[in-house]
């Protein structure tokens, strides 16, 4: 019987362990993607930008309508890079993923190069939605930023 229970628990540890493993794993990748993102954006690429949401994805930038397909996010990313919006840069404060599902809030902070050429910091509060696709990667499914 004790070999049984030490069975079980050696059991459970080791599914545990596989679960942080796979935690683990999938935070970077969502940090990786984050970081892609921001770079993108920095470089002004929006194609690879746009690789990063999925197909149905929705924007909700502040003070501007809710983006709810490709072409709309697409074509107010390429506003933000025509008023002079150029280093991106977002840090997280929290990331919890639940199953296929991720939930990040984090901060966000860009500048913004004026017409006179003068740099003008901007920041706020962004949250993300991320979900798993069938090939294991993370997309963007919802994001909101103030």
């Amino acid at each position: 019987m004790k070999t049984l229970n030490t069975l079980i628990m050696l059991s459970i540890l080791s599914m545990s362990s596989n679960l942080a493993v796979s935690h683990t794993a999938d935070s970077t990748d969502i940090e990786a993607l984050i970081t892609k993102w921001a770079m993108s954006f920095g470089q002004g690429k929006t194609d690879a930008l746009m690789a990063l949401y999925t197909e149905n994805a929705m924007v909700f930038p502040p003070s501007s309508e809710i983006l709810d397909c490709p072409s709309a996010i697409s074509t107010y990313l390429l506003s933000l890079r025509e008023v002079g919006m150029k280093q991106y840069t977002i840090s997280n404060v929290d990331l919890d993923i639940k199953g296929d599902t991720a939930y990040e809030t984090g901060l966000w902070e860009v500048t913004r190069i004026d017409t006179n050429g003068d740099a003008i910091m901007l920041k706020g509060n962004i949250t993300n939605v991320f979900e798993r696709q069938k090939d294991g990667s993370w997309k963007i499914k919802l994001q909101s930023w103030n």
